[in-house]
């Protein structure tokens, strides 16, 4: 009794590009697009590249200075 094989040899052919394939580059390209496009334009729009400005109002008066430094110092005594 002769085996027949269960697989048939076909001659090499080199796999094509299908329209599938076209549309999913598409899609690739013009998602990639977008990204960029989005990520350029909200870089314009940004303030980075403009200096820091920085408030002269600080949290405490000058006065409460001495305050500070007095209760640092009662501190430091209650623990010695």
């Amino acid at each position: 009794m002769k085996r027949k094989p269960r697989t048939t040899a076909r001659p090499f052919r080199p796999d094509a590009l299908t329209w599938i394939d076209f549309l999913v580059m598409g899609a690739i390209a013009l998602t990639f697009m977008a990204i960029a496009s989005t990520t350029i334009s909200r870089a314009k729009a940004s303030d980075s590249m403009d200096p820091p400005t920085f408030s002269m109002d600080h949290g405490r008066p000058a006065a409460d200075a001495d305050l500070i430094k007095a209760r640092i110092g009662v501190a430091l005594l209650k623990h010695k």
